[in-house]
């Protein structure tokens, strides 16, 4: 056990062999309790004896989750903790720890408790049995109510104002409770998407909850307006505890122990203003399990905190009167006590001033083991330290001295002393940064010494990294200087890949790498593949100045104005690239795609491609298209598709099997033939539901496909949110060409993701074909494709109708519905293919253009225009 001082916290006292993790303070701010598995201690905070402890052994395997003493003057001797599924509660009487009542009710581990603000015998509680369990001591042999709230109860606490109201906390949602009002919630708050740790009333304010959460948020609710936090206070890291001070608009907030990354302090904030903490309570040495606030004494203008922590140690922080009026409050500083009348019961060695103690805690603190560096002398008085850093190149001597505002928002000033062995350049580098990070640390009220001397001690590691780098590539074998561009361009360009593999088309694996010779090579060198541009030259170093080797000339310089060393390497590093066939690997085959047929009816067809299946062996493919063409037959009549499991539901789970195995191929063929989605019997019917109400069929309009016939992959929105349109399972008798509407557009139907996937697969496997050079097989695909392609997007040639000159995009015009073109060769209307010249806008058939322009450079149509000649003009840059 020991005692420390500080400025901050006037007392602080260790007790290592408690082990508690449970603390409670009573009402008076007198005694406190410290609760373990092996002991319960009483201390008297008013006692500055180190030995002034009370230990009270347990006979318990199981240790304290929770504890508290009792709010009111009636029963203010009573505290309780929780040990697993028990209540014990105890009496402290003329020095005596005594256990009054054994509460036994819950059926696993209790979570939280809290005694009632102002009635006496009171006393709520909380567990993982989703139960929340009110008792009355006066009758304890079971809860005068039980709250069941279904999901875990993490938190219980009592209204500081209306003594009826109770909330507790369930993972991120919060209930409120009147016990007056039975035993169901009078409101509920969904506040977190992650777990609550803490809840908190406002002292003050009856309607305004507070609640700390797994999110790294603290959200203050008005129960009078739940729909939305009036507002959020966003910390770095999970919040444990948030609690409202007793002053002004503060709020104290702690991290959750379990993460234990060194989070260490206790963050005050000012709730009205919540970019950052007004302040920083520094000196635990490990994470905080509980604190609370001493009942303030008469007279006195400073509030106390009292917190203890993993490591053990009680700490008692003074909150003085500047960091009230942080938080929004102003003491009445007429009632302001000498600083040094606190300290006049204990006797401290070699007293200093209250600035003085905290710089004394800072050095007390510091670790005097950082690699690389050594602390020279610190100066108390004079208010300064001094240090050194060595590296390997580099000694500093730093010099760092603490004004009397120090650590609270003024920063340290930093000098290097005369006989460190760094340049003005790099001296004014480092101050500057060593200056930014102190800035960054007292704004927020913390120190900032130890990580400034990190800091410098690795900054100065990395600049000797650096030199070391530069002397290497400054060397003999790097001549010229120049060789691959400065230093600092090539030092960090990452080196070529020398080796990979990338699937390119459909079925083609493209490898590249050196050849295994040149990996022999390159291991008898003792050499590898360099990490940067700049280290290429250190595997083939030239030894004559003039052979200057640059990254063009080692790759492409020929043979003859080589190097004869440099030669050698590159055609030892010359790099091979290497095609496999992988075609065996997948389901998808050139040659059936090839042979497949949509064409006929749909039994033929189906019996066609299987056979073509049973040729390249794929017998699982002979199989289906027997089913397809069994349930396709004229037996099957046109309601039974649908009805039968046999029927339309095979062919919908076919389509998925095939799919979900990766053959895009056989899922597509079954989705062309089969992929109807909806139930009507009657194709006219099915082609109205197609419509927007309104919208009527009518003979000898077209439904034409836009869009670019190089864009085959839909969407990802279309494929997502599946704004399809329902399938057709006919074949080509009834594919998209018999299906005319009044508009080139069509009101698209939202419809369920099965739907979208029979689009997908077509698309897909369009877009192999094409891969495949099989452009007529995958304009038959694409004629069963019942989603509109993309219109397209950018630069396009229009030609004004010959008729009505209005523009046009297709081969008949929109306007006066003729045909916009005619060849200036054979004079007659253009319906396929068609160039036209840029200049003169005259053209025709490709095929006649091309054999005009094969003996003539004029214009057929007799303008004069060089056509070709014209043309390339304006194409040219």
């Amino acid at each position: 056990m020991a005692l420390r001082w500080n400025s901050e916290f006037y007392m602080a006292m260790e007790h290592r062999d408690l082990q508690a993790n449970a603390m409670a303070l009573n009402n008076t701010g007198t005694y406190v309790l410290l609760a373990g598995r092996r002991y319960i201690a009483i201390r008297n905070l008013d006692d500055n004896d180190v030995d002034n402890i009370k230990k009270f052994p347990r006979q318990s395997k199981y240790d304290v989750g929770a504890a508290e003493w009792n709010h009111t003057d009636y029963n203010s001797d009573l505290c309780v903790i929780s040990s697993n599924q028990r209540l014990e509660v105890l009496t402290w009487r003329s020095g005596e720890l005594t256990q009054t009542h054994s509460l036994r009710a819950h059926t696993r581990v209790i979570t939280d408790l809290n005694w009632h603000r102002t009635d006496p015998h009171l006393l709520a509680s909380s567990s993982v049995d989703t139960f929340i369990h009110l008792w009355d001591l006066r009758d304890s042999r079971r809860p005068t109510s039980s709250l069941s709230a279904i999901a875990e109860a993490s938190q219980v606490r009592w209204n500081y104002v209306n003594p009826h109201i109770l909330a507790t906390a369930h993972d991120g949602d919060i209930k409120l409770w009147d016990n007056r009002k039975g035993t169901a919630p009078v409101l509920y708050l969904s506040a977190h998407l992650a777990k609550i740790h803490g809840l908190d009333w406002n002292p003050n304010i009856e309607s305004q909850l507070a609640t700390s959460s797994q999110d790294n948020t603290v959200k203050f609710f008005d129960i009078n307006n739940p729909k939305k936090a009036e507002y959020v206070l966003n910390t770095n890291a999970p919040v444990w505890r948030a609690r409202f001070t007793p002053f002004g608009n503060g709020l104290v907030t702690v991290v959750v122990p379990q993460l234990r990354r060194g989070e260490n302090s206790l963050l005050l904030w000012n709730t009205a203003n919540r970019a950052t903490p007004v302040h920083t309570f520094v000196g635990h040495r490990d994470v905080v399990l509980e604190f609370e606030w001493r009942k303030q004494k008469g007279g006195d203008i400073d509030f106390q905190l009292v917190t203890w922590s993993k490591d053990q140690s009680l700490l008692v922080w003074r909150i003085e009167p500047f960091l009230q009026k942080l938080c929004g409050h102003e003491p009445d500083e007429s009632k302001d006590l000498d600083s040094d009348d606190i300290f006049e019961s204990v006797e401290i060695p070699n007293k200093l001033s209250q600035k003085s103690q905290a710089l004394q805690q800072e050095f007390s603190l510091l670790n005097l083991q950082i690699p690389k560096m050594d602390v020279l002398k610190m100066d108390l008085v004079k208010r300064f330290c001094t240090v050194c850093a060595k590296t390997n190149n580099f000694l500093v001597l730093l010099q760092v001295s603490f004004p009397t505002a120090y650590p609270h928002g003024v920063p340290p000033t930093f000098q290097v002393l005369q006989d460190s062995s760094i340049d003005d350049s790099t001296s004014a580098k480092l101050l500057q940064t060593l200056t930014h990070i102190a800035q960054q640390r007292v704004l927020k009220n913390r120190t900032c010494l130890e990580p400034c001397l990190r800091h410098m001690v690795a900054t100065l590691e990395q600049l000797a990294s650096d030199l070391n780098d530069k002397r290497r590539y400054d060397s003999p074998y790097f001549e010229p200087p120049n060789l691959f561009g400065a230093y600092n361009e090539d030092a960090y360009i990452p080196f070529p890949r020398t080796s990979g593999a990338k699937f390119c088309s459909v079925s083609t694996l493209v490898c590249f790498g050196r050849p295994t010779v040149s990996r022999r090579f390159a291991t008898k060198m003792d050499s590898s593949t360099p990490r940067a541009l700049s280290a290429l030259g250190s595997v083939f170093s030239s030894k004559r100045p003039s052979d200057t080797i640059t990254i063009s000339s080692f790759y492409y310089q020929t043979q003859r104005n080589r190097p004869k060393h440099i030669n050698t390497a590159h055609n030892l590093f010359r790099p091979q690239v290497v095609l496999y066939d992988t075609s065996e690997l997948f389901y998808v085959n050139k040659q059936l795609a090839g042979k497949y047929i949509l064409d006929g009816d749909v039994g033929t067809l189906c019996k066609y491609n299987g056979n073509e299946a049973a040729r390249v062996g794929r017998w699982d493919l002979v199989q289906a298209w027997t089913l397809a063409e069994l349930v396709s037959g004229p037996q099957q009549a046109e309601e039974d598709m649908h009805c039968n499991p046999f029927g339309t539901q095979l062919m919908k789970f076919l389509i998925e099997h095939y799919a979900s195995k990766t053959d895009i191929q056989m899922a597509a063929m079954l989705s062309c033939v089969f992929g109807k989605e909806h139930e009507h019997t009657n194709r006219k019917q099915s082609l109205k539901s197609l419509l927007s109400p309104g919208t009527q069929l009518i003979p000898g309009k077209r439904w034409l496909k836009g869009g670019s016939p190089y864009h085959t992959i839909p969407p990802a929105d279309v494929v997502a949110d599946g704004w399809v349109f329902p399938l057709l399972r006919s074949a080509r008798s009834n594919s998209l060409d018999n299906l005319r509407i009044e508009d080139n557009s069509i009101v698209p139907l939202k419809v369920n993701t099965t739907t979208s996937l029979y689009e997908y697969y077509k698309q897909a496997y369009a877009e192999i074909l094409h891969r495949w050079d099989l452009l007529y097989e995958r304009v038959e695909i694409l004629k069963y494709m019942c989603v509109p392609g993309e219109i397209h997007k950018g630069v396009e040639f229009l030609s004004d109708c010959q008729h009505c000159l209005e523009p046009s995009r297709n081969c008949r015009c929109a306007a006066c519905k003729k045909l916009s073109l005619n060849c200036v060769v054979c004079h007659i209307s253009v319906r396929g293919s068609s160039n036209c010249c840029l200049v003169c806008g005259h053209g025709g058939h490709t095929i006649h253009m091309q054999q005009w322009f094969s003996s003539y450079e004029m214009c057929p149509s007799g303008c004069g225009c060089r056509c070709l000649i014209e043309t390339g003009t304006v194409l040219s840059p």
